[in-house]
């Protein structure tokens, strides 16, 4: 049962072509993915509950609260999905009623440019650590931190 008035019309598909085959031990050129890159090796990430609850024990680095404080691990040096070292951790505030809290003003880079967080990240980590450790609390079953070798210095750290 035709629906209008108008014939139909048919389409012939076009022939594919294909390319002409290599010759063997001839290459036409190089391409990004077929050229082999040396993977960069991963930092042994080290994860501790007790640690971070002893970091959140800490008043707040930027704002000097106390009570509400988390463990805000540092933003350089991880992946899609994964943290940093806990080791690396430093106490922020959360929010609160009323109060916008420092981490996640931290985290999205509200409170500082990234080339001052990528600065001042490392020093926070290290003087939780000092604190925690005079304090005499660092846990018997958490290795001491020690920096990796291939640890960027912080005077040549990236701006972008």
């Amino acid at each position: 049962m035709k629906r209008t008035g108008f014939s139909g019309k048919t389409y012939e598909r076009p022939a594919r072509v294909f390319p002409a085959p290599i010759p063997a031990g001839q290459q036409r050129g190089t391409y990004a993915s077929s050229q082999v890159v040396a993977p960069i090796a991963k930092m042994d990430v080290c994860r501790h509950e007790g640690y971070r609850r002893l970091v959140a024990l800490l008043p707040c680095k930027l704002c000097g609260v106390d009570g509400y404080s988390q463990a805000a691990h540092p933003n350089t040096g991880k992946g899609t999905g994964t943290k940093t070292d806990d080791r690396l951790c430093f106490p922020l505030c959360c929010d609160r009623p009323g109060v916008r809290g420092c981490h996640p003003q931290f985290d999205q880079h509200a409170l500082m440019t990234k080339a001052a967080r990528r600065a001042i990240e490392p020093a926070w980590g290290a003087d939780t650590r000092r604190q925690i450790s005079a304090m005499g609390l660092w846990p018997a079953n958490l290795p001491l931190w020690e920096a990796p070798l291939n640890a960027t210095p912080v005077g040549q750290l990236e701006t972008s």
